[in-house]
């Protein structure tokens, strides 16, 4: 059966190449405020792709980055109390939205427990470097309802990344690469903001923004190969029930 996932694969990343380009020279060029304008505009033009290759039936995809889309629109005046603990809310939702696509495909096993109690010890740590650094961070936020959704935003990142890793190893095929990808990309990319907005390395704004475009980029690719994949099951369907 011929798809149109080539051709979208292609513009894809062609489109990907123009907004790395464009991002970067925002990022170095113009004040803090339009390169997140820019920011917010390259989320969404992803999502308008993802909508006119109809990859909006895959929701929950779709929902997670409307999310990131309106997470990036309050980042434009992230220094206001509202804007910036709406950003932490908003962002944890997107981000345990795409911890629940591949979890009805990894089975339970004999090791999973173990698995479970060493993510459990990761976030542990985690929370305990983040409290140490707390004095660092504690100076660039509002409340301490921030902080602690801070915490709670860097342990939904950790559980995540191992979603990531055991959906790539329990299930073959490249549409869990492509998740174990765009997973590692989100997680890059918020260590990178974390050294650039909380640690006033501005350098780490450039990888952090690079690393944020891929990961979505990426996001876009493996919601239309998901669509693809449902498309042939259901062609394969129709041919059984006809034979």
């Amino acid at each position: 059966m011929k798809t149109k996932l080539p051709d979208a694969c292609l513009q894809l990343t062609l489109l990907c190449i123009i907004f790395l380009v464009i991002n970067m020279a925002t990022v170095a060029l113009l004040p803090i405020e339009l390169s997140r304008l820019v920011r917010v505009s390259t989320t969404l033009l992803l999502l308008l792709f993802l909508s006119y290759h109809r990859g909006h039936k895959q929701l929950i995809v779709f929902l997670g980055i409307l999310f990131f889309a309106l997470r990036d629109s309050l980042i434009i005046d992230y220094e206001t109390e509202f804007n910036k603990t709406f950003v932490f809310i908003i962002t944890i939702f997107a981000y345990l939205l795409l911890v629940s696509v591949p979890l009805k495909k990894l089975r339970l096993s004999k090791s999973t427990p173990v698995i479970i109690i060493f993510v459990l010890t990761l976030i542990a740590l985690n929370v305990f470097n983040v409290y140490y650094l707390s004095d660092v961070v504690r100076n660039e936020l509002d409340t301490p309802y921030q902080l602690v959704l801070f915490f709670v935003q860097g342990a939904v990142l950790i559980v995540l990344g191992f979603v990531g890793f055991m959906y790539n190893e329990r299930v073959e095929g490249k549409t869990p690469l492509i998740y174990l990808y765009f997973v590692l990309c989100f997680i890059l990319s918020d260590l990178c903001g974390l050294a650039a907005y909380f640690f006033k390395f501005e350098p780490a704004y450039f990888p952090e923004r690079a690393f944020y475009i891929i990961g979505l980029v990426l996001l876009v690719n493996f919601s239309l190969n998901q669509k693809i994949i449902q498309e042939s099951r259901i062609t394969e369907r129709k041919r059984e029930y006809l034979l």
